[in-house]
Formats: structure tokens, C-alpha cells, sequence
């Protein structure tokens, strides 16, 4: 869904960005003919495009807080008046605007009548293409991110299900050895529970005194409880295994699909890959 985003977000970027407008806008206090565009980039980054894309074409200055004037023009075909090109900065949480006005000798903006609109025009949508060509790579470079946040997270989960998987038989193991040792238990409680029961209604029970006659029915009760509480622990340790086994059908199941999920991951990473590598 992330990733879905980001495409539509360029696309948007795109389709809304890519015009350049013709129009008044502030300069020097007034109203002046400006070619302008809108842009969503961080304003850093736009900056930094612009100050590149000017330095091609001449001397880049800053007057002022927000306006990046260009001078000493090399031969761009604009127009024979035009002596520089200051690009004010507005902007708000949600966008910038770069108005990029014409001017003269005398620094003042030129009329529509000066001023070859194709040329211009040509000028501001070469750094249009440029700063959305690198906004694209800085989005493309944000979804490898994301493609390797969700394969890192998608990893950790198989992990997860593995070590569970891991747990699962060794409980599995303890739980069928405790099983295996209940029969041969119980048989040797049960043996001494029939010696004493047989000590204690022997033919010489008439000879076992009082004393010794209740310490031998202590011992039965004894051994009577043992054998309960192995029964009981037996019947505890088979629901036990039982739910194991379901457990491991689940997270056998579950692993399969983490390991799916891993595979896909990694091939969307790759694709990201590709796609910034063809922006670049």
C-alpha cells in the first residue's frame, strides 16, 4: 500500500507539476509578468537544483532571502534586452511556487512584447524537468527503503516462526519421552503399592501390630495418590501433545507463507532497484 502511494504521488507530482504558467505575480511590491511553476519538493532540495541549473547558464547571486538572480547571461535566445533572471521563492506547508521574472539593464521586468515566450518558456521547463527528475530519484531511493524495511520485518517474522517451530518439536520430544516413561512408572508404583497391600493382609496380619498396620495403610494411600497423580499427569502430557501437534500444522503452515512473503518482498526490492537505476 505504501509503495502504491509513492506511485501516485509521482504521478500526481507529475501531471500537476510539469506546466509552466505565464501570469502576474509580486516583484519589487508590484504586479510583473513572471513565468512560474508550482513544486512540492523540499525546499532545500529545490534550491540546490536551481542554483545548479542557473550556474549553467551564467553567474548565480542572491540578492535577497528568496530570489536567486542569474547574470552574465550566456548566448540563451530569450530575448536581446534581457540582462538577468531573478526566480523568487514563495511557498507554504503545502507547495512552493518559482516565479522567474525577466529583467533589463535596469534590472526592471520586461514586457510581454520583449520577450520570446517559447525560449522562456524552454529556459524555466528545463528546470521543471531537472528538479522532478531528481524528485523522482529521491522518491525511488524512499521506496528501496521501504522495500527493505518490509524484508527486514518480513524476515524477522520467518525467524520467528521458525524458532517456534524449533520450540514446538523439542517440547514435542519431552513431552513424548514423558509418555514413554509413564507405562514403566506406573507399573513399578503399582508393584510396591501390591507389596505393601500384601504385607498388610497377609496370612500374619495378626501379628503386625497396631503401629506398623497404620504406617502400611499410610504407604498404600501414598502410593494410591502416586499412582493418580501419574495417571493424571499422563493425560496432561497426551492434551499437551496434542495441541503441540496442531500448533506445528498451524506454524508449518504459517512458515510456508513467510517464506512466500520473503520471496515477493525481495523481488519487489529488486524492481525498486531497477527503477532507480533508470531514473539515474
Amino acid at each position: 500500500m505504501k509503495n502504491l502511494k509513492i506511485i501516485i504521488f509521482s504521478l500526481i507530482l507529475s501531471n500537476v507539476s510539469a506546466q509552466v504558467y505565464k501570469g502576474q505575480n509580486l516583484y519589487g511590491g508590484r504586479n510583473a509578468l513572471s513565468f512560474f511553476m508550482f513544486s512540492n519538493q523540499a525546499d532545500k532540495d529545490l534550491e540546490i537544483d536551481l542554483n545548479k541549473y542557473l550556474e549553467g547558464f551564467g553567474k548565480v547571486s542572491a540578492p535577497e532571502k528568496n530570489i536567486k538572480r542569474l547574470e552574465r547571461i550566456k548566448d540563451s535566445g530569450f530575448s536581446d534586452d534581457i540582462v538577468a533572471v531573478d526566480v523568487v521563492f514563495e511557498s507554504n506547508k503545502k507547495f512552493q511556487k518559482l516565479c522567474f521574472f525577466f529583467l533589463d539593464k535596469d534590472l526592471k521586468v520586461l514586457s510581454p512584447f520583449q520577450i520570446r515566450d517559447r525560449e522562456v518558456i524552454e529556459f524555466v521547463e528545463g528546470f521543471q524537468r531537472i528538479t522532478l527528475k531528481n524528485l523522482e530519484v529521491k522518491l525511488a531511493q524512499e521506496n528501496i527503503k521501504l522495500a527493505e524495511s518490509n524484508l527486514t520485518d518480513a524476515q524477522k517474522s520467518q525467524s520467528k516462526i521458525e524458532k517456534s517451530l524449533e520450540n514446538n518439536l523439542k517440547e514435542q520430544e519431552k513431552l513424548g519421552k514423558k509418555l514413554d516413561s509413564t507405562p514403566e512408572m506406573l507399573t513399578k508404583v503399582l508393584s510396591e503399592k501390591e507389596e505393601i497391600v500384601g504385607e498388610l493382609y497377609s496370612e500374619k496380619e495378626a501379628e503386625v501390630g497396631a503401629k506398623t498396620k497404620g504406617d502400611l495403610e499410610k504407604a498404600s494411600t501414598k502410593k494410591e495418590k502416586e499412582i493418580q497423580k501419574i495417571q493424571k499427569d499422563k493425560e496432561k502430557a497426551e492434551t499437551k501433545l496434542s495441541k503441540k501437534e496442531v500448533e506445528f500444522d498451524t506454524l508449518k503452515d504459517n512458515l510456508f507463507k513467510a517464506k512466500a512473503l520473503v520471496k515477493s518482498i525481495e523481488s519487489i526490492l529488486k524492481d525498486a532497484t531497477v527503477v532507480l537505476e533508470g531514473l539515474k
